[in-house]
């Protein structure tokens, strides 16, 4: 009987198919649309190796090496992103997008002469290119070519009209030319274009100022600082109208609000250019994360506290901040989930329990906050915040008492 056994088995395994492989073609685009997924969550090491998977699997298709790119570009890796907009180049010449990227990928490097080449091309290959002008005139404005930055604006604003930058920028141009009245221009036409950016409020309120026109001046400037209120300039020139206008208290408090604001604008422009050579330095980003909290650019800073994980596991403090942007922003489930990661790397952190104790007060889960908070004031005890939000917490828990 064994012997029969035996060639029975060997019958079943020789007519067992072998699965099919699967198709590369297919399980490329598979790879290249979970990167895509990825990507628009700003997950972007995640995005990065399925964009490296999706490359070995279709080497020529350019658009992958592009998405690639950009997620290098998104985490600071400058390098590789260039290396990789070039292979998109390669493989697709009249790559437009590719072209302006890799120009910003010089200007971000401050390398702004070997930026005109690739903004260049993209406007040779497609002139109604608006990004690439407005990224043309910038550059020529830099260099002080305001002639030639005006051009680009001017080719820009043939193709689209509507873009408020454009305005925005060319009344710029015109200001340094001495062409007041027809900055004046563009920047109501940026305004008329939309009325919610604050830069064409700055530049006509700088306008005026420089006109003695400090009435209208006021109000164009009070529109710009309620609009971006972290934004320095306007409340430097806001500061020399009321002087102007002789409301010297006021306009005092506004000099030093434009002091403290342009240092923190220096301090965060130091951090991004630091970084270009620092970019896995977990601390740096937790610095350049807490300038933008400050602003109130809470995706900024929330993009550098994760950056600061990533690099860190163990950084309790850029767990709390994010979790305290998260929880802002009212998505509670995954600020707690930030604060409980912050203690189980740092039990005797305490803004973590204080943080904690406020997830717990929106859920009006009192008892549990009262414990919260009890354990931070007894990290901080001279902590005036977490005394009073403990004794808060402790009249809302004795209310449930029965």
């Amino acid at each position: 009987m064994i012997p029969c056994l035996y060639l029975v088995l060997l019958i079943f395994g020789c007519s067992e198919k072998t699965p099919p492989s699967p198709d590369p073609i297919a399980e490329g685009h598979t790879y290249f649309n979970l990167g895509l997924n990825h990507a628009q969550f700003r997950r972007f090491p995640e995005a990065i190796s399925a964009y490296e998977q999706a490359a070995k699997l279709l080497p020529d298709l350019a658009q992958i090496h592009y998405n690639l790119a950009n997620a290098f570009f998104s985490l600071d890796d400058l390098e590789r992103a260039e290396a990789e907009y070039r292979k998109a180049i390669e493989l697709k010449p009249d790559y437009i997008e590719a072209y302006y990227q890799l120009g910003g990928i010089y200007i971000r490097q401050k390398k702004y002469e070997q930026a005109y080449a690739p903004l260049g091309r993209a406007v040779e290959i497609h002139p109604g290119h608006v990004p690439s002008y407005n990224a043309l005139g910038l550059l020529y404005t830099r260099q002080g070519d305001y002639e030639k930055a005006a051009a680009m604006y001017d080719h820009a604003l043939q193709a689209d009209s509507t873009r408020t930058e454009l305005w925005y920028n060319l009344g710029n141009v015109q200001v340094k030319r001495g062409e007041q009245d027809a900055a004046e221009t563009a920047f109501v036409k940026a305004i008329s274009a939309d009325s919610t950016r604050a830069g064409p409020y700055g530049g006509l309120g700088s306008l005026y100022f420089e006109q003695r026109r400090y009435d209208e001046a006021r109000v164009v400037l009070q529109r710009a600082i309620e609009l971006s209120p972290f934004w320095a300039k306007p409340h430097y020139d806001l500061g020399q109208v009321y002087m102007r206008l002789g409301e010297r208290d006021k306009g005092q408090v506004e000099l030093e609000t434009f002091a403290r604001l342009e240092e923190e604008e220096k301090m965060i422009k130091s951090l991004e250019f630091t970084l270009l050579d620092e970019k896995q330095n977990p601390r740096r980003h937790y610095d350049l994360g807490v300038l933008y909290g400050r602003r109130q650019q809470f995706d900024k800073a929330a993009e550098r506290y994760l950056r600061s994980i990533a690099l860190d596991s163990s950084f309790a403090l850029a767990y709390v901040n994010l979790g305290n942007i998260r929880f802002r922003q009212h998505r509670l489930d995954e600020a707690r989930n930030l604060f409980v990661r912050a203690l189980a790397v740092d039990s005797t952190h305490a803004n973590a329990h204080n943080s904690l104790g406020n997830l717990h007060m929106v859920h009006q889960d009192f008892s549990t906050a009262v414990e919260s908070f009890a354990k931070a004031l007894s990290l901080e005890p001279d902590n005036g915040e977490f005394r009073r939000n403990l004794e808060i917490a402790q009249g809302f828990a004795a209310e449930e008492s029965p």
